[in-house]
């Protein structure tokens, strides 16, 4: 089987090309800044390909997806995926040949904690909540995540979509209501100077967008749902809590662990790509309201 890795930064060097290779793919890369790629231009990229993989800047997701409907069965496109969900859906249907996954790797967890407990429990939630709160993880401060014409915004674009997987995780898409949203710069790049937890801090770089943002939902008409994201919150809350009459069910996820990204890649070519084409489609439509740029 054969892979075409597009961007060689932390993400795809670190997490996708091995998890690749673990899945027995003999992988091509492409990037335009990587000396150390197969290829600068995926176009060049010689042959056909089972699976595509873009985890580029945002700005750069369509152009990429375009290029790779030509040359593979299935493409993986990092979140936040397309600006709008009519451009996801316009690109799916332009390519009826080639199988377009949004990246959902939350949703391949192998253990979803105190959220089975609940399940199992049968208790009727008051409550619940699901945080993606860091201490300071601000993606390369200055860099294009934080600069909203390259990364369309913050945040919420960039963590919302791990949410929604949770939410998928708790209750169907079609028990849910949404009510309000905010969203808010806290920091300034200035405010960075000791660092940032994932990545380096470029000062004479651009941070022009949210980095903190909350959203309401109701479920099942009477259960508020509260969805938390930050990238720089002084502590780490990665948790979903879902509070009962008689108990109160706490799993504390923390981040992602690379084996869900496998899992993740052999599922986009195996299932229903109706279902995916449903909550990649949905996804993008709740995305809408939090682009910046």
């Amino acid at each position: 089987m054969k892979a075409l890795l597009v961007g060689t930064g932390g993400i795809g060097s670190n997490v996708y090309f091995p998890q690749l290779q673990n899945l027995g793919f003999d992988v091509t890369t492409a990037d335009l800044y990587d000396e150390r790629a197969d290829y600068q231009n995926p176009n060049d990229a010689k042959g056909k390909f089972e699976v595509g993989i873009v985890c580029t800047p945002n700005h750069s997701h369509e152009l990429i997806a375009q290029q790779l409907a030509k040359k593979c069965k299935v493409v993986l496109v990092e979140k936040p995926g397309l600006p709008s969900a009519d451009m996801w859906s316009a690109l799916c249907e332009e390519n009826p040949k080639t199988k377009f996954v949004m990246c959902k790797n939350n949703m391949y967890r192998n253990n979803l904690g105190a959220v089975q407990k609940w399940r199992d429990s049968n208790e009727k939630p008051l409550r619940i909540e699901i945080n993606w709160l860091n201490k300071n993880r601000v993606p390369n401060p200055g860099g294009w995540s934080t600069n909203k014409k390259m990364a369309w915004g913050g945040v919420a674009l960039d963590l919302f979509p791990h949410l929604y997987t949770q939410l998928i995780n708790i209750t169907p898409l079609d028990s849910l209501q949404r009510g309000g949203y905010s969203m808010a710069q806290q920091w300034q790049l200035s405010d960075l100077m000791d660092g940032s937890d994932y990545g380096q801090i470029s000062m004479d770089g651009v941070y022009n967008v949210c980095d903190y943002a909350e959203e309401s939902w109701i479920m099942n008409g009477v259960t508020p749902i509260t969805l938390r994201a930050s990238w720089k919150a002084g502590y780490d809350d990665q948790s979903i809590r879902i509070i009962t009459a008689d108990s109160e069910y706490v799993w504390h996820f923390g981040l992602c662990p690379d084996y869900a990204y496998g899992e993740m890649i052999h599922k986009a070519m195996t299932e229903d790509y109706n279902m995916h084409r449903y909550f990649d489609e949905w996804i993008h439509k709740q995305l809408e309201v939090y682009h910046e740029g």
